[in-house]
């Protein structure tokens, strides 16, 4: 238990707890007239990115000194960071009349933190926010679709039941999961 809590107050995770239920509630106040897709998508990238901040450690040479089995702990640091995030929006969007399906959350939030990981591993953990919101911003930005390549870019606020929205966020969360759980984040 107590390398549990060192790993986790290494990474800010108690902090980020903490900061999570504020950033959401402040993020649906301000969105939730009217609840749509792009406010309840964009409520979902700020847990996310409140959630990711300590994808890397403070001391590199630490980290990569000492015998723990790294690529299980990040697996389980992205796995665990993505229910805390669903869920605060879950629950936050319940104080209006209008929720989203559980399953729009849960996609939107499983993509941003596959997409936060990927960015990790490539760019480095303080870059690990970029790719989330450039993803969201082109998203909002772009004129949903009905072409393939438009549904894939428009994924987090694309329908629920579309089965490429799933399977773009379900690619991009494996993908960044495991990029993450076998690299790290880059120095």
């Amino acid at each position: 238990m107590r390398q549990l809590a060192l790993y986790a107050r290494s990474r800010g995770v108690p902090a980020a707890l903490v900061v999570l239920p504020v950033v959401v509630f402040v993020a649906w106040l301000a969105l939730h007239t009217p609840w749509t897709a792009l406010s309840a998508s964009l409520t979902s990238l700020a847990a996310v990115l409140v959630v990711t901040v300590g994808l890397a450690g403070q001391d590199p040479e630490l980290d990569s000194s000492t015998a723990v089995p790294w690529p299980l702990w990040r697996f389980g640091h992205l796995v665990a960071a993505a229910v805390p995030a669903a869920v605060s929006v879950l629950l936050v969007q319940q104080l209006g009349q209008e929720p989203f399906d559980a399953a729009f959350v849960v996609r939107d939030t499983a993509g941003m933190i596959g997409l936060a990981g990927l960015a990790a591993t490539v760019a480095g953990a303080r870059f690990a926010p970029a790719a989330p919101v450039l993803w969201w911003a082109v998203a909002a930005m772009v004129p949903p679709g009905d072409s393939l390549p438009g549904r894939i870019a428009t994924w987090p606020l694309g329908p629920p039941d579309d089965a490429v929205t799933t399977w773009t966020a379900g690619v991009l969360f494996v993908a960044g999961v495991a990029a993450y759980s076998a690299r790290g984040g880059r120095r």
